[in-house]
């Protein structure tokens, strides 16, 4: 079950957080960042976490390395055979430096969205345990004067709430 809890907040400034992990309670040492971003704004929060979970979040299975392995080896192949058939295709009498510049800038474009892909493929191959992890805490939505956080440990979600008392909003 999850608890949506949402608080008064202007960007830049800090939100207090319980010395407790966001997924299972215990004590927190490390932090996790959450990213939501709206149009051309992206909001970064750092969560506790506990030193099992982040050492389990940074952990990653054999198809985790293996997408990323390939992504890279992709996104080169692509890089390349972008970028010689810009240069192959376009026409003698436009200048060399012209030429290679697009191609450059064609082939760095195609090999960002293979990365892309293959990160994408690699988030879906994450073990169920590190998935949970994540999931466990979440910004919704953001606006200038407001934040709407969605966590799924009731413990958490209780202290979280006395903490910032003051700054609670309707959901």
């Amino acid at each position: 079950m999850s608890y949506p809890i949402k608080i008064k907040v202007r960007p830049q400034k800090t939100i207090r957080f319980p010395g407790i992990c966001v997924n299972c309670a215990q004590p927190a040492a490390e932090m996790m960042p959450l990213r939501k971003r709206l149009g051309r704004v992206t909001r970064t929060i750092n969560v506790p976490l506990c030193r099992d979970c982040h050492r389990e979040l940074n952990r990653q299975s054999g198809d985790e390395e293996r997408l990323g392995k390939i992504g890279r080896l992709a996104a080169g192949a692509v890089f390349v055979l972008g970028a010689a058939l810009v240069l192959l295709l376009t026409p003698g009498e436009i200048s060399l430096l012209l030429r290679l510049l697009v191609a450059l800038a064609l082939g760095s474009m195609l090999a960002q969205l293979a990365l892309l892909l293959a990160q994408r493929a690699q988030v879906k191959a994450a073990l169920p345990e590190k998935q949970a992890i994540r999931q466990s805490a979440r910004v919704i939505t953001f606006s200038w004067r407001a934040t709407t956080f969605e966590f799924v440990n009731q413990t958490f979600v209780e202290r979280f709430e006395a903490m910032n008392e003051s700054l609670l909003m309707d959901a």
